[in-house]
């Protein structure tokens, strides 16, 4: 009997303590729990592709590249504060309307060129236009185009290739890759800086690229190279890695008006006028030879390029009128210049000359084939002239004119 009372009591006491140790367990999980629930934290979802673009104003630091950070419009901000971000946007925008304007007042030129896609993207001419709207919205006094042209390289020949291809001031280029979108901004007023910036993509944009989320990269790229810009955050491009377009270096300063029209005065003019004091030399009746004072006029219209038909009188011991065809031989390695020429001429009866051939031997033949030959020689806007001209009758060689008339020529 004692035996069965210690085996039920043992029994008893076991029981209690599996409920004891059940009971605890039991606890020990809720409390678990609640710990665990107190510190706990939410991983944040990538709605930046699903989410309006905020208004991201050029007053916003670019490296600050969060897209899923808190925008102007998500804190709450007092009307102070509120103005306050106004003035800064709108002396941003200010700024960037004056870094475009030339110091003559005038708008710059900005070409937005087509972008240089590696992506999946079958339409970029939206980024284009995107890109270009954006930037006109800041002022309508921006001159601001797209172009259809591309680089085939990011180098400082072809940035300035591309500047004089489209004789514009700035040019804009993006490079859309898998992973970012990047841009480049080219101002041929400082030719050897680059402004440059580089969006990263969000993970399922770099999985799935959409239309919808190129363009709101592009709106986040372009404000935020535009940014660089006006705070002159630029970078330095090389200098000796490539060999200039022009054989000497573009200089740094601007031309004159006066410079320029003095250097195209040859491209532009369509006329010039010559004159000349020399001497004439001949093979008269008498078999002896005689020479001349001559005097020359001359004035020459351009044909096509660098033809031209020119008529002249040379008064010597006859007077001379001629017509002929003269081209113009230049070489921008040298400064002289040779212009040959083939016409024909016509003795005048008219005696009143500088010295008398009192045989008037020549005046048995009056008409005569003129070759001729000049050297130039550029003095500020006046050329200096050696010509040589001979006479040659139709008929005999005998009584030929060898005419030799140093002057001037001036285009116009």
């Amino acid at each position: 009997m004692f035996i069965k009372k210690v085996a039920v009591k043992i029994q008893i006491t076991k029981s209690k303590r599996v409920g004891a140790l059940l009971l605890s367990y039991i606890l020990g999980l809720i409390i678990c729990s609640g710990i665990r629930a107190e510190n706990s934290t939410e991983i944040p979802q990538d709605t930046s592709l699903t989410q309006d673009p905020q208004d991201t104003s050029l007053t916003q630091d670019p490296q600050n590249t969060s897209s899923n950070g808190p925008t102007e419009n998500s804190i709450n901000v007092t009307s102070a504060e509120a103005m306050q971000i106004e003035q800064f946007k709108a002396s941003a925008t200010q700024s960037l309307i004056n870094k475009l304007t030339s110091s003559e007042g005038k708008s710059s030129k900005v070409y937005v060129l087509k972008p240089i896609n590696y992506t999946s993207l079958k339409l970029i001419n939206p980024i284009t236009s995107l890109i270009k709207d954006t930037i006109q919205a800041y002022g309508p006094s921006i001159n601001v185009s797209t172009s259809d042209s591309t680089m085939p390289s990011l180098t400082l020949e072809s940035f300035r290739t591309i500047v004089a291809k489209l004789n514009t001031d700035v040019v804009i280029i993006s490079i859309l890759t898998n992973n970012n979108f990047e841009m480049y901004l080219y101002d041929k007023r400082t030719p050897f800086q680059i402004y440059a910036h580089t969006e990263p993509l969000a993970s399922a944009a770099r999985n799935e690229l959409t239309s919808e989320a190129s363009l709101y990269y592009t709106k986040l790229l372009i404000r935020r190279t535009l940014y660089r810009f006006i705070k002159d955050q630029y970078y330095e491009m090389p200098r000796d890695d490539s060999s200039p377009i022009l054989k000497s270096e573009i200089p740094r300063y601007i031309a004159s008006a006066e410079s320029l029209e003095m250097i195209n005065r040859e491209v532009r003019s369509h006329f010039y006028i010559s004159a000349g004091l020399g001497a004439a030399i001949s093979k008269g009746v008498t078999a002896k030879y005689w020479n001349s004072n001559l005097i020359s006029g001359q004035l020459a219209l351009r044909v096509y390029d660098k033809l031209y038909i020119e008529t002249a009188l040379n008064m010597f011991a006859y007077n001379a009128i001629s017509g002929s065809v003269k081209y113009l031989f230049s070489d921008r390695a040298s400064s002289f210049k040779w212009m040959f020429g083939f016409g024909f001429s016509y003795f005048l009866d008219n005696r009143q000359v500088l010295n008398w051939d009192q045989s008037n031997g020549n005046l048995q033949q009056k008409y005569y084939v003129v070759p001729s030959l000049s050297l130039m020689l550029p003095i500020s806007d006046v050329y200096l002239k050696a010509e040589a001209q001979v006479y040659i009758p139709f008929k005999t060689t005998s009584r030929y004119v060898l005419a030799i008339m140093p002057g001037i020529l001036i285009m116009f």
